[in-house]
């Protein structure tokens, strides 16, 4: 055991560092003092004992290693190169730890060793432990954060940290070397975070002159174990063999990446990035995987959104939960504006800890963002597939009687959603003006699933929303009506209306519709090609006649923004096109990009070569969140999408269907070739001597934003297969 430190020392690290570190001068500085360890991933558990889940995961640079036991569940990520990084993340709060560490002059590896164990120790706190190695002689902490993920993201390595999270951390070193803790308490003082650091073999660990944190190696290099804990109230894990059934494939990484993130209190998006309940990641994942998810899931999944639609039914977005949602509640009341107002509450604080301790303000209650606009149509077409159909009808009467934290039953929460889809499809039903369609909220600059700034060019009016998940909300709506589910009986006036709004936005998807002269597609697609180093030969040769596509989405005023994408995923899945059609959408599945969508290593999620203003190619570059990448999740439902046309009863063009039949086998010739990639959020790519080559997005400095190794909706690959 480390020497028992001795001094303590209050100070503020320097201007880059960005937070008050304390060293341990309380017991259990070391994780071996009154630490209760898991057993390590390769041991079995007894029968009696909680199901042990860990599994690693490699994503370029990046270690991922994911723990869960019981009680503990985590995700810790060691980032190598040049600016080494260790991340802890929760699912429990949403939260976690993060260190970053001074850049070096030439790339380092960073691993752990052995493996993760579980720790749990009395009073609450729990978490994991690791040895890292690596061959760096020294490593000095730059940048060290405790708190909720979402502070983790929006502060990063090099943003503003602001006062109150550098200020609320104690610290101490041990002589000789010895270990180093560093902790935080919430902002609402009602919970904390750890992060142990113990030197092994011979390297030492000490705080600096300037209050950092330096690892320095021993004979045996640089070993250190660190133990990152938390006592926030954890969530209920859904055991492997509860969540899905005999018909889901065996790949081993897509149930234990399901399996990380799904609780009988909800599904979680993402790890590391979004540890918390996302509605349309539910909504998505879950109708993709419903022929192989066990009942219990589906409608603990159907449950969640239930649980927190708005007054109005609309289902929320995302949850801010734990310290985040505190946050935002102080800095409301601060700013004195609604809570759902605020963008930036990290930053907005100044103060929190000496924050105003009203016993009756529930900090804490979990905030829901409601701005997106596609999730209100994809719970209905989710409901009525599973409540309508087989294993659910049976069960739908039951699930539907549960009720709401606010005392309404399932029933009546659906009901209002219905409703809803009802009303804001009216509009357009009556004008058939294109500025009448489902727009982005006034004052936001997102609301659908390509939700970074640029996401849609900056346009108001989306494709995938209007074309694909309106028409089927309504049809899904109509059947729900018909039904006696959401009332004393069927509501056939309610029922008839619904089919009269669906057949008037039938043809939406006119107002979307790009077309280009052969001659003048294949200079665009050439000139675009040779600008990114691709042979604009088969590109060129690969065009044929007039170019038709849909555009990502309309402007303000109606006006198609010529983007070529992959949202067609939407429109295989959820409507029935004509032939034509659907000859169009394999044409985009087929034909190379930048003349189509396909790559050897995937599916990109946009091509802009056919926009004419270089202003708007620059904002989907393969370093763009929703530029020239590929989504694991978007591939899958283009997979699921085309068996879902070939297999419709009323198709009978032959043109059409060999036509699906060749984007089906292309579709899954690139989904195997980047099936290494499969369970993460997306990826880029590069080309180098005239191949192409799969880069994980994050890895590049031009990257705008990192992949999460896991995703909710890149494991549906279990139900979706060739």
């Amino acid at each position: 055991m480390p020497t028992r430190p001795t001094t303590t020392e209050r100070f503020m690290m320097g201007t880059t560092l960005s937070t008050l570190l304390a060293a341990s001068c309380a017991s259990g500085a070391s994780s071996a003092s009154g630490v209760s360890s898991a057993p390590d991933a390769g041991v079995a558990a007894s029968p009696r004992e909680p199901e042990l889940l860990a599994f690693a995961l490699q994503e370029g640079a990046i270690h991922n290693h994911f723990f869960r036991r019981g009680h503990i569940a985590a995700h810790l990520l060691v980032t190598s190169g040049v600016s080494p990084r260790l991340i802890v993340a929760f699912p429990a709060g949403n939260m976690g730890v993060a260190a970053w560490f001074d850049a070096l002059p030439a790339p380092v590896e960073l691993s752990v060793e052995g493996g993760v164990s579980g720790v749990e120790r009395p009073g609450g706190m729990r978490g994991v432990s690791a040895v890292l190695v690596s061959a760096a002689p020294a490593l000095r902490v730059h940048r060290l954060v405790l708190g909720s993920i979402r502070s983790v993201r929006e502060v990063g390595r090099d943003g503003e940290l602001p006062a109150w999270l550098r200020a609320d951390v104690e610290a101490c070193a041990a002589p000789a070397g010895g270990s180093i803790a560093a902790r935080r308490t919430t902002v609402d003082g009602e919970h904390h975070l750890e992060l142990l650091i113990e030197p092994l073999d011979g390297a030492t660990a000490a705080l600096g002159r300037d209050g950092r944190i330096e690892l320095a190696a021993g004979p045996r290099g640089l070993r250190f174990r660190v133990t990152a804990l938390s006592d926030e109230a954890p969530l209920t894990p859904v055991p492997l063999d509860e969540i899905a059934n005999e018909r889901a494939g065996d790949d081993p990484r897509h149930r234990q990446a399901l399996a990380f993130l799904t609780y009988r209190e909800k599904l979680l998006a993402g790890s590391w990035r979004f540890l918390t309940y996302f509605g349309r990641d539910t909504l998505l994942a879950v109708r993709m995987l419903l022929p192989v998810l066990e009942p219990a899931v589906v409608e603990a999944a159907l449950g969640s959104v239930l649980d927190r639609l708005s007054p109005e039914g609309e289902v929320a977005h995302e949850e801010a939960i734990g310290e985040y949602a505190a946050l935002l509640r102080l800095a409301a009341g601060r700013a004195g504006a609604p809570v759902h107002a605020l963008r930036d509450p990290v930053h907005a604080l100044r103060d929190p800890v000496h924050a105003l301790r009203d016993p009756g303000h529930a900090l804490r209650e979990p905030v829901h963002d409601y701005k997106m606009v596609d999730d209100d149509f994809l719970l209905a077409p989710l409901a009525a597939e599973y409540l309508l159909g087989a294993p659910g009808r049976a069960r739908a009467a039951a699930f539907l009687a549960r009720r709401t934290p606010g005392g309404e039953t399932y029933a009546q929460a659906l009901a209002r959603n219905v409703a809803l889809v009802l009303r804001l499809a009216a509009p357009f039903a009556e004008t058939r003006d294109p500025r009448a369609l489902i727009a982005l909220k006034e004052g936001e600059s997102v609301g659908e699933w390509r939700d970074s700034e640029e996401g849609l060019a900056f346009g108001r009016i989306p494709y995938d929303v209007n074309v694909a998940l309106v028409p089927a909300a309504l049809r899904a709506s109509a059947r729900l009506l018909a039904s006696p589910l959401l009332g004393a009986g069927p509501d056939e006036e309610g029922s008839a209306r619904a089919e009269r709004l669906a057949r008037a936005w039938k043809d939406a998807g006119v107002f979307f519709r790009v077309e280009l002269p052969e001659a003048e597609a294949r200079r665009r697609a050439g000139a675009y090609a040779a600008s990114l180093g691709i042979d604009p030969v088969p590109v060129v040769a690969s065009l044929s006649g007039t170019l038709s596509f849909p555009a990502i989405a309309l402007d303000g005023e109606g006006r198609p923004i010529p983007v070529m994408h992959s949202d067609d995923s939407f429109v295989l899945l959820f409507t029935d096109p004509p032939p034509e059609a659907l000859e169009e959408i394999a044409g985009r599945l087929i034909r190379p990009f930048p003349a189509g969508l396909r790559t050897p290593v995937g599916i990109l999620v946009a091509n802009p070569a056919f926009a004419p203003d270089p202003a708007v190619r620059g904002l989907f570059t393969a370093g763009h969140y929703h530029g020239t990448v590929t989504w694991s999740w978007q591939q899958a439902m283009l997979a699921a999408g085309l068996d879902r046309q070939l297999a419709r009863g009323d198709l009978s063009s032959t043109r059409a269907r060999g036509a699906l039949e060749r984007a089906r086998s292309a579709l899954w010739e690139v989904i195997r070739a980047s099936r290494e990639a499969s369970t993460w959020e997306l990826w880029s790519w590069a080309v180098e001597g005239g191949r192409y080559r799969l880069v994980p997005f994050g890895a590049e400095r031009a990257h705008h934003d990192e992949s999460n190794a896991v995703q909710l909706w890149s494991t549906v690959y279990l139900a979706v297969r060739p």
